[in-house]
């Protein structure tokens, strides 16, 4: 009778500390919406005005407008801000949309941990260390695709846990429109495939997958085709950031000094009428042909693209200093370092103490990732976690073959917070005992 209640006291900790941390999560992101002040820039900038320009002209993108752009990119994301900004031109729709799909991030990682783990511990465990990521806090501010992909995604995922065909239908069609988002599908397709064979659900229910995920891609296909003339789907950027991580001037990170005068991305002056499709095949192979020629140098950039892929999670901090100030980049860690060291040109502000936390939660968090890999194969529970460990690894591949970036991992902090939450719940005997079947 004690342990009993002892467990019961314990599983209303969890609730309580998941309910808490998910408050602290809607505050800290109105927080950043209201504070955010300076212009948007980079691809935030980007998708509002394509948005704008698709609202404010009763088209969709791409359309043959965009024939002639550098590339095609977040589709899906544009497409739903152009039907909002339709009702009204408003930017609040960016912070309503973002906030929306943040909750049912936080509700699928919750029914994910549930069915993997059997108990509603770990599942609060999960919920309770994404809640408390400031990544998911300060993206709420910008008009990005992370949390938007992020939400459909892990929904996607959520639903192929369940029984019944139906939930697998659905299924497909979210992992469709999360891939229309951002081209994440080489990832999530074979994964949530492994995840269903794992599962031993019947091929009706895989079957109901991939018509669900078929039917939305041939939809979306055949209505991109009525109005520009091809069939586009989702975005057309792999070449550019191919080049971008496999060229001469490459040090693993961010950097599109490839595509100057003298390099080998450069297109002249007279060439920039080419479409975007030809750009992207043009991009892609350049990049194929340094890597071949340059295999020993490829290989030497690897460990500099995951260090950079891993190695800090600050970008959250931005809207807490108005928005002016990018803090995922070394010029603001090295003012960070001066400020705290009393040699900076300015105060200690709300943001520094943002992007802090940021890194050490992050950190901790990642660690628990990486300590329950090794703990559940002591445990004999790794079966259930592959398909989750696959995703994180396949990422790691694109990584390896384009750019490392901190914004780059965000789409798998919740796979690091479910491992993290899987680790303290089993550490305390609160964890699912292993099993033949997952």
């Amino acid at each position: 009778m004690t342990d009993l209640r002892n467990r019961d006291a314990r599983r209303s900790r969890w609730l309580a500390a998941a309910i808490a941390a998910d408050l602290l999560l809607v505050v800290m992101q109105a927080v950043a919406c209201a504070m955010y002040r300076a212009p948007h820039t980079g691809d935030a900038q980007s998708y509002w005005e394509l948005a704008l320009y698709c609202a404010q002209n009763h088209t969709f993108y791409p359309s043959p407008r965009d024939e002639f752009a550098l590339y095609i990119f977040g589709n899906g994301y544009v497409n739903l801000l152009s039907l909002l900004l339709r009702i009204r031109e408003t930017y609040a729709w960016v912070y309503a949309v973002n906030m929306a799909f943040t909750q049912l991030l936080v509700l699928s990682v919750y029914r994910i941990m549930r069915r993997l783990c059997e108990g509603r511990e770990a599942a609060c465990a999960a919920v309770t260390l994404l809640c408390l990521l400031p990544a998911l806090w300060g993206e709420a501010a910008s008009s990005r695709t992370e949390l938007c992909f992020m939400g459909l995604a892990f929904a996607s995922l959520a639903c192929a846990m369940e029984d019944g065909t139906g939930w697998h239908a659905l299924s497909g069609v979210l992992m469709a429109l999360c891939n229309w988002v951002r081209p994440l599908m080489v990832i999530l397709l074979p994964m949530t495939l492994l995840l269903l064979i794992l599962r031993k659900k019947r091929l009706r229910c895989i079957a109901a997958y991939l018509l669900g995920a078929a039917a939305v891609i041939a939809t979306i296909g055949q209505a991109t085709k009525s109005l520009s003339g091809h069939f586009i789907y989702q975005a057309q950027t792999m070449g550019v950031n191919m080049l971008m991580g496999n060229n001469d001037d490459a040090d693993g990170s961010y950097d599109n000094t490839v595509f100057g005068e003298g390099k080998i991305g450069y297109i002249s002056e007279d060439e920039r009428g080419v479409t975007y499709q030809v750009r992207d095949a043009f991009y892609k192979r350049q990049a194929v042909d340094w890597i071949v020629r340059h295999i020993p140098r490829f290989v030497q950039l690897i460990p500099r693209k995951l260090f950079y892929f891993l190695s800090t999670d600050t970008y959250g901090g931005t809207p807490y200093l108005g928005g002016g100030t990018e803090t995922d980049n070394l010029p603001y860690l090295l003012s960070l370092r001066d400020v705290l060291l009393g040699r900076g040109e300015r105060g200690f502000a709300f943001g520094d103490a943002v992007v802090i936390f940021s890194q050490l939660i992050y950190m901790a968090v990642l660690a628990l990732f990486a300590l329950d890999i090794v703990s559940a194969f002591r445990r004999g529970t790794w079966v259930r976690m592959l398909p989750f460990w696959g995703i994180f690894a396949l990422a790691c591949g694109i990584a390896v073959l384009t750019v490392g970036a901190p914004r780059y991992h965000m789409p798998y902090l919740p796979i690091f917070a479910m491992g993290a939450g899987d680790y303290l719940l089993a550490k305390r005997g609160g964890a699912a005992e292993p099993d033949e079947a997952v």
